[in-house]
Order: C-alpha cells, then structure tokens, then sequence
C-alpha cells in the first residue's frame, strides 16, 4: 500500500509512539520509532509522519512549534531546505498513495 513511498523522505517529529492493534499490519518505521505506519482490513491506514505536507504548511507548522525544534535540537532551515527539495515528488507520491488507499477501502 505504500510502495510509492519507498525510499521517499517524508515530514516527521515527534516523540509520540503507539502500539499496533492486534490484526494490523505494520507498514513503515524508522530506527527510532518501530510503528510509523499501519493498515487494519481494507478501510483503515494510520500514518505517523505527513504525506500531505506541502511547503505552506510546513512553513505554519515550523513557526507554530518553534520553541518543541528547538528543545529537540531539530533545524527548521534544514526542514524547509528539504521540503523544497523534496516536497515536488512527494506531492504526487501522496495523491497516488492516499488515492490508492480511497481505491482499496471503495472496493473492501
């Protein structure tokens, strides 16, 4: 289901964590955190980290949470560096990915 994510750098942080519900099918995770990703059936997917995130909105969240990057040690210039590297491709990543899911959950 997130295949077109594969090797695609996505927007995270966060120090929240949470377990997997017994039947889900976990779909992505870093060294840091083991469940950033998971389905259960076909209607629902649980991600931990942002698809959607396109330039605008990660410039409103970098302002918003100022004060939690900076107690993490987390460089907002290097965020927002690579979101305009990467933010082009992940935008059509994200239509196929969520557009996928919509697809799969129609049929399930």
């Amino acid at each position: 289901m997130l295949a077109g994510l594969e090797g695609v750098a996505v927007l995270h942080w966060h120090g929240d964590e949470f377990a997997i519900p017994d039947g889900a099918q976990r779909l992505a995770q870093t060294p840091g955190f083991p469940n950033q990703a998971f389905s259960l059936g076909d209607r629902v997917l649980a991600l931990q980290f942002h698809v959607e995130a396109d330039h605008t909105r990660i410039e409103r969240w970098l302002i918003g949470h100022a004060l939690e990057l900076a107690a993490a040690g987390i460089d907002p210039r290097q965020i927002r560096a690579d979101a305009t590297t990467c933010g082009p491709m992940l935008a059509d990543v994200a239509v196929t990915t969520i557009t996928s899911w919509l697809d799969r959950a129609e049929r399930g």
